[in-house]
């Protein structure tokens, strides 16, 4: 058996946050467990880059790129790319090159495309493998990563995603997705103070996902000058408004000091665990990650699901909320600022609904998920197998 303090683990992670933070919220709790275990990420050329390497962590890439979501004339080009990347092998090879020198016990993949040439480079070499599935839906990956066998084991958020696996006799553990440290650990005080926010006012807080939504971005504008117009939110709430760095503006600082709101943008916050903190209400899209951060702190949600997910996994992963009354769905069609305006008004207004639907996301929430998930890691990499 391998001594506990020389344990290697290796992660495969990229593309968005959403691949990306469950990785890093393993990473996180196991060096807080085990100072001396050494840990090591594989991506791509995307987001990873440089949130891996902020949160304490090296990285090393692989040119390995997506070549399954929209295709457009102007995508042509890196799509033919990434193809022929894969056909020739090229991520698998240089994978088990990184694999060969640092010698992992276990490798740990986050679902997306990165993860695919890894655990197959792993699966080679005789390294054991766990798939960590984000969402309700099984992405391409996932259904790869399975069907080859590739994995010794598959983390899923609820018993229906985990059929597929069970159907290729893989391993299933039902233990939702893991969520950092940070998220649990920041108070409310503490957020308040980072963000510079109103500590004696209730917090709105709009997110359209890792790179915004200009669809949500517009809808929120509108109805942000709508609630505006009550005295009780103009008294009694503050607007936190993540646009994204590409997808529009916000309310301009003049027209909120017109309408006498406390209105506060961001392009992007990277510590979200502050904006956490301090959200009575949350508008969100509907990627696995980020709802297991809000659940495992009790926030009531408006959940607007991308329509472009693959396979709409987002309105799944969205229904799960909705049907335990944690939170209300508008789809993508319904999706304007008048409707938004209403829904909001009407949680806005009443403490008990809002009480009721907090209680209910912290019922669906799971904040031991990252010790759940590093106890079985630990035992797969100390065994070997």
């Amino acid at each position: 058996m391998i001594p506990i303090n020389k344990i290697r683990i290796l992660f495969a992670a990229g593309g968005t946050g959403g691949h990306i933070y469950p990785c890093i919220a393993l990473a996180q709790t196991i060096r807080d467990s085990y100072p001396n275990a050494e840990i090591l990420f594989i991506g791509g050329d995307r987001a990873e880059i440089e949130k891996i390497p902020a949160a304490g962590f090296n990285i090393k890439s692989i040119s390995v790129h997506g070549v399954v979501n929209k295709l457009s004339l102007k995508a042509f080009p890196q799509k033919i790319k990434s193809l022929y990347e894969l056909v020739s092998g090229k991520p698998v090879w240089q994978s088990m090159t990184i694999l060969r020198d640092f010698k992992p016990n276990v490798v740990i993949g986050a679902s997306g495309y990165v993860c695919g040439p890894v655990l197959l480079a792993a699966k080679m070499l005789g390294i054991p493998g766990i798939l960590l599935e984000q969402n309700e839906v099984l992405g391409l990956t996932s259904k790869i990563v399975a069907s080859l066998h590739l994995i010794s084991a598959a983390v899923v958020i609820s018993d229906k995603s985990g059929d597929f696996f069970k159907n290729n006799k893989i391993k299933t553990i039902n233990a939702g997705n893991p969520v950092r440290p940070a998220i649990l650990k920041t108070t409310r005080e503490m957020g308040y103070s980072v963000l510079k926010l109103d500590e004696n006012r209730k917090t709105l807080a709009i997110v359209g996902g890792s790179l915004g939504s200009l669809a949500i971005n517009n809808a929120a504008i509108y109805a942000v000058r709508e609630l505006g117009k009550y005295t009780w939110f103009r008294d009694g709430w503050q607007v936190v408004h993540i646009t994204g760095t590409d997808r529009g503006g916000g309310l301009s600082q003049i027209d909120a000091d017109h309408l006498g709101i406390k209105y506060y943008h961001f392009k992007y916050i990277d510590a979200i665990e502050n904006l956490l903190a301090v959200s009575d209400m949350i508008v969100t899209r509907a990627g696995g990650t980020f709802l297991a951060e809000i659940s495992a702190r009790g926030i009531p949600m408006i959940i607007i699901p991308w329509a472009g997910a693959a396979g709409d996994h987002q309105t799944k992963n969205a229904q799960i909320f909705a049907n335990n009354g944690a939170a209300i769905i508008i789809t993508d069609d319904e999706l304007n600022g008048e409707s938004l305006h209403l829904q909001l008004s009407n949680l806005c207004q009443s403490e008990k609904l809002l009480m009721n639907m907090g209680s209910e996301s912290r019922k669906l929430g799971r904040p031991e998920s990252s010790k759940d998930l590093m106890d079985i890691i630990i035992n797969l990499a100390l065994k070997g197998k």
